[in-house]
């Protein structure tokens, strides 16, 4: 088991003291001694203070243990909270860099119940959800992984049942070729050995013939010289004829067995492989499950933004004396101003000067614009369940993404590189790209308006506006 660190007592410690500490004051940033203790649970300005044991501190993660409450740069206790630059700030930096942020609010009343604030809460849901979700993730990768050792085994089983197939083939082969080959060189050696015998005896006749054709013309007289050549003739010709005979046949060819590896061939051109691989991909058994459509990262409360006018401009020809109702405004990368216009259905890019660039008509009524990237606004149309992504550089349409919703989107806005939108019903909605739904989440708009909406670092801000129509004017 791991020793705890001895852990001094910080005011003691300035004393040149050395005492144990016990316990952990937050408010004060500071370990105290059992005698400090003592005096700091007594004491008017710290009897309140909230302190936890140095075991129960330790516990802590290293950067929740390295949290200061005070300014390095001032030494002073952090009061405040910028949201401009999502910083504490004591009041020397309130009073100095932090003295034009606009947006301020009290630490005091920021941290107040924080643990029990809703994005508290909603980010113990995301936790759990994580840890359900990844445990769900590792549980089948596993499953999956046992399952392809045991494929394995099973697919190298097959490759031997098949080996011993076509092993199986093969050998009766081999003994089908083999019988064949040993009935057809018995059959051709009895030929020749047929024939040689019966011209072995041919030769031993013509051959004793020829003896006594050599003794008859050496010691026989003419009568006999006669008669024994007459005999001799005899089977002279019975021995010529049966030899020509056999020399105009097929007898005498030469025979010539060999095989013919036809089989060899059949198995390169046909039989190439044992098997194939045979790959299946089967549909997830898992889904993404999450009980919030986003969660909030854990801030105070935001106090009122108040707006300032930055720029505007004036579009050429409807100074009051054309009707124009302008449903959608988008900043581009190259500082145009792109304004949709749903009483004559159309875009109008203006420069940054407020001249008019260019007009392109839609065969949609235009509500809503969000930027998407530096080429691309996506635009929500009138009483549509899908959305017209508009190419910037080309000035057309180039591709429409549908979506399966019950009511159609009439406010929508980014949230990372998805699309967050919302409808009649006051709900919203988590848009992919590829035009699924992830979930929903009721409001906090129950009035009869639509809002102008945008979501920023996992905030949704709103701007009210008028419920649109048509007609208006």
């Amino acid at each position: 088991m791991a020793t705890r660190v001895k852990e001094l007592c910080d005011i003691c410690y300035n004393q040149h003291i050395t005492s144990e500490a016990i316990i952990f004051c937050s408010k004060c940033d500071e370990k105290l001694c059992e005698r400090c203790r003592a005096n700091h649970s007594v004491a008017r300005l710290s009897r309140k203070h909230e302190c936890i044991t140095l075991e129960n501190f330790s516990k802590l993660p290293k950067f929740v243990q390295n949290t200061k409450l005070y300014c390095k740069a001032h030494d002073e206790r952090y009061e405040y909270y910028c949201f401009e630059h999502d910083e504490p700030c004591c009041i020397s930096c309130f009073n100095g860099m932090h003295s034009e942020c606009p947006y301020m609010s009290s630490l005091q009343n920021g941290v107040k119940n924080i643990k029990f604030s809703q994005e508290f809460c909603d980010l113990e849901r995301k936790i759990l959800d994580l840890i359900h979700n990844i445990s769900k993730v590792i549980a089948d990768r596993r499953e999956n992984l046992q399952e392809l050792k045991n494929q394995k085994i099973k697919f190298r089983q097959a490759i031997r049942s098949a080996r011993a197939t076509v092993n199986a083939i093969l050998d009766k082969m081999e003994h089908e070729i083999t019988m064949k080959m040993y009935k057809e060189f018995a059959e051709k050696e009895s030929d020749i050995e047929n024939l040689l015998e019966i011209f072995e005896r041919y030769f031993s006749i013509i051959n004793k013939s020829k003896e006594c054709l050599d003794t008859i013309k050496s010691f026989a007289t003419d009568f006999q010289a006669l008669i024994g050549a007459r005999q001799i003739s005899i089977d002279a010709n019975c021995v010529h004829k049966a030899t020509r005979k056999v020399f105009k046949g097929k007898h005498l060819t030469h025979v010539k067995i060999s095989m013919k590896p036809a089989a060899l061939s059949l198995i390169k051109s046909k039989l190439n492989s044992l098997g194939t691989l045979n790959v299946k991909y089967f549909s997830r058994k898992l889904s993404y499950e999450a009980r919030w459509i986003g969660y909030a990262a854990i801030t105070m409360k935001s106090p009122d933004i108040q707006l300032k006018a930055k720029f505007s401009v004036t579009i050429p020809g409807f100074e009051g004396t054309k009707k124009l109702n302008i449903s959608g405004c988008c900043i581009l990368k190259n500082g145009d101003i792109l304004i949709s216009d749903s009483i004559y259905d159309r875009l109008l890019i203006l420069n940054s000067n407020g001249d008019l660039r260019n007009q392109v008509n839609l065969t949609f009524i235009p509500l809503r614009t969000v930027y998407l990237n530096y080429a691309q606004i996506i635009i929500a149309p009138y009483n549509e369940k899908q959305l017209y992504i508009f190419d910037v550089e080309k000035d057309e349409i180039s591709k429409t993404m549908a979506y399966d919703e019950t009511l159609p989107l009439k406010l929508i806005s980014m949230k990372d590189n998805d699309i967050l939108g919302q409808h009649d019903s006051h709900v919203f909605r988590l848009l992919y790209s590829n035009g699924d739904v992830e979930s929903n989440s009721k409001s906090k708009v129950f009035d009869s308006d639509l809002h102008e909406l945008v979501c920023i670092n996992d905030h949704i801000y709103y701007g009210k506006q008028t419920r649109w129509d048509r007609k208006q004017t």
